[in-house]
This record gives structure tokens, sequence and C-alpha cells, in this order.
């Protein structure tokens, strides 16, 4: 299902910018039970990023309503999109005169997949495919080209997912979710100053850590050589959750001590 601006309909204005330039910006929440999870933080991270993008005029309050109106045409479990584009516009990248964004929420099956890879893990691949600097590191912009190249590449590839690092070969991510590993009670994640998207997981995982009195989370700059030293790596989104990692390329982890220590704060749906 879907809507645009409120109202049921899944048809867009072919002058729209999210479809000419990829002006907006998105996010993904799990729905389970009739409710969207973390539904303020979704709210707060399109904020943040409109701000960043200077896209104005977008109705929080009405936004709002429509979430809650997908949620009870909602399943059991269920994955809603929202899409904020600066509204239609001119052929040119100038966005002036643009004052009417256009709000789309929809409703998806959820990657059922997702509980199978929280039990079992997942083995990934690193890649040679390279993700660009941009000064919109960290945002959940619509400018997606570079993950759709990865999942075109992970088509060909024996492994769920790929460690994919940026233009200066420090890790970043995989094609879709956030990266940690341990060792020596020392906690890592990638530094995303120049790609990459700062997840709620993310944040979340981190968040949990804070309060652990045995460890102590780092963001770093580094590259791959680093896994190999890992006593232990999982990878986390709004959607899975956190997951356990079992093997990169032909290194194999099996220690999953933490990981399922923070499934059982974070893994609760």
């Amino acid at each position: 299902m879907y809507w645009v601006n409120g109202h049921p309909c899944r048809e867009l204005a072919v002058a729209d910018r999210g479809l000419q330039f990829g002006d907006g910006c998105f996010t993904t929440g799990h729905v389970y039970q009739g409710l969207l999870l973390d539904r303020d933080a979704h709210i707060l991270r399109l904020q943040s990023t409109c701000e960043r993008l200077a896209i104005r005029g977008v109705d929080w309050s009405a936004l709002a309503i429509t979430l809650d109106q997908a949620c009870q045409h909602s399943q059991d479990e269920q994955v809603l999109k929202v899409i904020i584009t600066r509204g239609q516009g001119g052929r040119g990248y100038s966005p002036k005169g643009c004052s009417s964004p256009t709000v789309i929420v929809s409703l998806h099956p959820y990657p059922r997949h997702y509980h199978h890879w929280q039990q079992h893990g997942v083995a990934l691949a690193t890649t040679h495919i390279q993700l660009g600097a941009s000064p919109l590191a960290g945002l959940k912009h619509l400018n997606r080209l570079e993950q759709v190249c990865l999942k075109l590449a992970l088509e060909d590839a024996e492994a769920d997912d790929f460690v994919v690092a940026d233009m200066f070969g420090n890790l970043v991510e995989t094609t879709a979710s956030n990266l940690f590993w341990c060792q020596d009670h020392v906690i890592y994640t990638p530094d995303l100053a120049y790609a990459g998207v700062a997840g709620l997981m993310r944040e979340k995982v981190m968040a949990v850590i804070d309060g652990f009195t045995d460890y102590q989370c780092k963001t770093v700059a580094v590259d791959e050589a680093a896994l190999w030293r890992a006593d232990e790596v999982f990878i986390c989104n709004t959607l899975m959750k956190v997951v356990p990692v079992t093997s990169i390329n032909e290194t194999s982890y099996t220690t999953h001590t933490l990981t399922g220590r923070l499934q059982q704060r974070l893994n609760a749906c």
C-alpha cells in the first residue's frame, strides 16, 4: 500500500525532484503488531536530514497521522518506508521555487530471512567496489546507485552480503547494514565521516554498549585488516536488528558471546 501526501496513491509526478535528481531522503522502519518501532526516532531522523538538505515545508503532524494510519493497515510484521522529496521542479538543478515537498509512505512484506540470519548468522565477503567520499556522509538520502551496483555484484558472489570500504580503503558498512567488530573487549565501528549511513540501530547498539562496564566502543578509520584480528563481528540495521557474522572470505568467527548479549537487549521482536 502507498500513500502520497497522506492520500492512498501509487502515482508520482514525472517532474518530482526525487525522480529527477534523487533530491530527498528516506527511512525504513519495522512495523510489529500494528506499531512502528522507534517511530519518534524515525521522524527525528527525517527532520534532521531535511534540515541538512534544506527541504522545508514538510507537515510533520500530517506525516505522523499517515504513519499511524498505515500501521492500522499492516499485518503482523511488515516494513514501512517513508520517502520525502523536495517536490516538483523544473529541468535544472536549482531548487528555487520548490516549496511543496512530496511525502510517500508505503508498506512492504518483511524479509523473512532476517529471522534466520539472527539465529544462524551471515557469511560476508569483501569487494573491490568502493564508496565515494561525500559531504552528505551519514545521511539516508535518495542517491543510492552505489548500493544498487553492490547488490548487482552480490548476485554473483557466494556470500550473504559485502563488507564495503570507501575510496580511501577504510571500512564503512555492508550494502544495507552497519558493521561492528570486537577485539580484547573493545568494540569498533567504522567512522562514517566520508561515506555510509548512520543507522538508527547503530545508534542503539552504541548506546547499549555505553552502559556496559566490561566493554567500550570506538569509531575508527581502518582498513579490512582490522577484521582479520577480530574476535567477533556483527552487523545491524532497523529491520534485521543484530546479526552475527560467521565468516568474511576465508576467515571464520566462532565466538558470538557479545552478539548474543546485544541480541537479548535489542532483538525483542
